[in-house]
């Protein structure tokens, strides 16, 4: 993994939080961020719908940073083709994970949302 340059505030994981980001982005606001509890049936049936996008928070570990390297080194003899219509940004910053996060979200969900002018 590249090294991060400098840190960030973590953007707090927090529906809150991310929808007043997002509307200071320009986002428009039929959409909005949600607390998932779990991933059974029940609780996903309290996600309101429809849904168009998930962000997974979880601790990354050395099994993790194994799995990455590996996968990274199998990338680079390999290749690996992406479609040009994923928005992807690489995270270059400490702490910038929330925020790298609710980018992809949002760039990815294009289609479905509309933004004012940022």
């Amino acid at each position: 993994m590249a090294e991060k340059k400098g840190c960030w505030l973590p953007l707090e994981a927090n529906p809150d939080v991310m929808n007043k980001y997002a509307a200071k982005l320009g986002m428009n606001m039929s959409y909005q961020f949600h607390d998932v509890f779990g991933l059974d049936d029940e609780l996903l049936g309290l996600v309101p719908q429809p849904c168009v996008a998930i962000l997974l928070l979880f601790p990354i570990n050395q099994k993790l940073k194994k799995y990455e390297e590996q996968e990274t080194e199998r990338i680079h003899k390999e290749g690996q083709i992406c479609s040009d219509e994923v928005f992807f940004i690489k995270q270059t910053i400490g702490n910038a994970c929330g925020t790298i996060g609710m980018l992809h979200a949002l760039g990815n969900c294009q289609e479905q949302l509309t933004f004012g002018s940022l």
